[in-house]
């Protein structure tokens, strides 16, 4: 059975209208169980790691989508974050994080990436000998994830009272934040178009979802949708649910994206569909012409990707 780096554990398939659980009062998920275990945390308490842990939780999801009620046993590893297909003994998800220590920044950055795939279905219809080709996406989206989490967690212990103990962990946070979307690999070339850019490197990206840089360079593009609406990462609940996902084309992939939302996430998804999607034009009219309505992105956001799709290349 394959390891996926900085990847995570699946949500389970649920319906729309009952997907989510109410959260409790003092803002932890009613339901979600994450356990730390084991050693080589570097002398940091299980207590104050799962504190963390649940505040990232916290920050993505508002309530809690209802597949999400086995528990999470996460685990120090010196090598990459990692997350088994395997379950643990009772079916519980097995994550492994690389953080230790006090750097909190890394817990953050780490278990968010973690959870966008756990929301995500990153496990549905996959197989030990299973190649997703648009996995990159996932990926992509999980970056973003991590930085939405650092740079909202800053500004929320930052706001804390200064003599509580997360209020001295929002520099840190803020810093690899700044750090992290200042890099130069996150900024398209000068003169290059994102269309441009996606169209030439997309193939690559399918062959192999660890490209960081470019996986960093599509998240950068990504995070402001989030940033415009927090409540959004709740659509990736309805991500990879189709038995076609792992091998077809990112326009389809998308459009069946689009299809599983419930009416409120279609907005969102259909922002995400217009910046993101690429493959032939042809190949995008034929989804206009042949998906009924509801379950198809709007006209105007088909004819904005068929005009991407022939745009000159710079």
């Amino acid at each position: 059975m394959r390891l996926v780096v900085l990847a995570c554990v699946a949500c389970a398939l649920f319906s729309t209208a009952n997907a989510f659980a109410a959260p409790l009062a003092n803002g932890r998920l009613a339901g979600l169980d994450i356990r730390v275990e084991g050693g080589g945390w570097g002398g940091v308490s299980v207590a104050a790691i799962e504190e963390t842990l649940y505040a990232v939780a916290d920050v993505l999801l508002p309530q809690l989508p209802r597949g999400l009620t086995t528990p999470i046993v996460v685990t120090h590893t010196d090598g990459y974050p990692v997350t088994l297909y395997e379950r643990g003994a009772n079916g519980e998800y097995l994550v492994h994080l690389h953080a230790s220590g006090t750097r909190w920044h890394l817990y953050v950055y780490e278990f968010a990436h973690e959870l966008t795939h756990v929301v995500s279905n990153y496990g549905q219809n996959v197989g030990p000998e299973t190649t997703k080709r648009n996995q990159w996406f996932e990926e992509s989206v999980c970056e973003a994830a991590s930085l939405f989490v650092l740079e909202r967690l800053a500004a929320t212990w930052a706001a804390l009272p200064a003599g509580d103990e997360l209020a001295a962990r929002a520099a840190p946070l803020r810093s690899f934040f700044d750090l992290l979307v200042s890099e130069k690999h996150r900024l398209l070339p000068a003169g290059h178009s994102f269309a441009a850019w996606l169209a030439d490197n997309e193939e690559g990206l399918r062959d192999n979802p660890y490209l960081r840089e470019k996986d960093d360079l599509v998240a950068r593009r990504l995070l402001p949708l989030f940033e415009r609406n927090p409540a959004s990462w709740e659509a990736l609940c309805y991500l990879n649910l189709d038995a076609t996902d792992n091998d077809t084309s990112l326009p389809q992939y998308l459009a069946h994206w689009y299809r599983n939302a419930p009416a409120q996430d279609k907005p969102f998804v259909g922002s995400v569909f217009e910046t993101l999607a690429a493959g032939a034009a042809g190949e995008v009219a034929s989804l206009a012409n042949a998906a009924p309505a509801p379950s198809r992105p709007p006209a105007s956001t088909l004819s904005a990707l068929s005009e991407h799709f022939l745009a000159p290349r710079l």
